[in-house]
């Protein structure tokens, strides 16, 4: 039985207010989609809530189409690129060429990172280390504040792929998402979404994934770049 996936949302500042889309009790599955994509979109993955290379099971593939659903019903006529460029800059993530598919600026783009320092106005770290050690296990030791700064710093070291991911998801989301409301995607959203698919295959990308997981995403992002050259046929 396929699954259906509900829409989420990143915070107070979306581009759409959660309440709308929870008032609306839509809810995505091939009985709710056009037809063109029922036909097309025949596997469980591309409808499950909670599949990470499926369009719309990750966090940020949810958050992306349930918002363009929304936005689209005031905006019809406008390409699904401005409500994609919307969202980027409500996300606060860092700029980046959604055509880009060279791996060495690629890579410049994954040493991104939000703060290269954790200051005091950011953090109240007197706090954090209370917390942190009331919580911990009582075979561990407690950290000190330089430790507690340390881990921060890891914790962040990661976020241009992270960001990159996001922005990857919301554009596979999108355009499948068009697809879904529609039975169509428009010509630049659709370049768009086999770029961001293409560009998730990069070993530079593929490879950061669980070996155990790695021939599942792979397969998946494989079947949705086939599905999108069949639309539009």
């Amino acid at each position: 039985m396929v699954t259906s996936c509900n829409g989420q949302t990143k915070g107070t500042n979306q581009l759409v207010d959660s309440n709308d889309i929870q008032m609306d009790d839509y809810e995505l599955s091939p009985e709710t989609a056009h037809p063109k994509a029922k036909e097309l979109m025949t596997e469980e993955f591309f409808w499950s809530p909670i599949e990470e290379s499926g369009p719309f099971g990750s966090d940020d593939g949810s958050d992306a189409f349930y918002g363009f659903r929304e936005w689209r019903q005031s905006n019809k006529n406008i390409s699904p690129i401005v409500y994609l460029k919307q969202l980027m800059e409500d996300w606060g993530y860092p700029g980046f060429d959604w055509n880009e598919l060279d791996t060495t600026k690629i890579n410049e783009y994954l040493s991104t990172q939000r703060q290269s320092q954790i200051s005091e106005e950011d953090v109240d770290m007197e706090a954090m280390l209370e917390i942190f050690n009331s919580v911990r296990d009582s075979s561990s030791k407690q950290i000190d504040e330089a430790q507690m700064r340390e881990l921060m710093s890891a914790a962040t070291s990661d976020m241009g792929r992270t960001y990159l991911l996001g922005i990857d998801n919301a554009i596979i989301a999108v355009g499948f998402g068009q697809f879904v409301l529609e039975g169509k995607i428009d010509d630049d959203i659709k370049a768009l979404t086999r770029i961001a698919i293409n560009r998730e295959l990069l070993p530079i990308l593929i490879d950061n994934w669980d070996a155990k997981y790695k021939e599942t995403r792979i397969k998946q992002l494989s079947k949705m770049l086939a599905t999108i050259d069949r639309i539009n046929e």
